[in-house]
């Protein structure tokens, strides 16, 4: 699941769970002034824990991955292949033949 993804749903969960607060506090006490102030405090309160978790729980980007080729000398061709994304180099060699590279 995505980023965004993750952040609509909780901020549709927190609206959800602010609703339910505000309506549960207004049934229970029919004191609607208060259950709306609760109501709000959960909002924020509840909407603060979600981003909060969400921040920390985000993904950090995997490594660079590098395949380099220095300091080499081939009569022939040269290959390459890398299974992953990431960084091709060849760099002071001397290749007689093709260069292919490929991921």
């Amino acid at each position: 699941m995505s980023i965004k993804v993750r952040r609509g749903v909780a901020a549709a969960g927190t609206v959800a769970i602010a609703a339910a607060v505000n309506v549960a506090t207004g049934m229970l006490t029919q004191q609607w002034d208060l259950a709306w102030w609760i109501a709000i405090a959960a909002l924020v309160v509840i909407g603060g824990v979600i981003q909060a978790w969400l921040t920390i729980a985000e993904p950090t980007s995997p490594p660079i991955r590098t395949q380099s080729i220095s300091n080499t000398r081939v009569n022939g061709s040269a290959k390459q292949i890398m299974n992953v994304s990431g960084e091709q180099r060849v760099s002071d060699s001397d290749v007689g033949g093709d260069l292919s590279q490929s991921q």
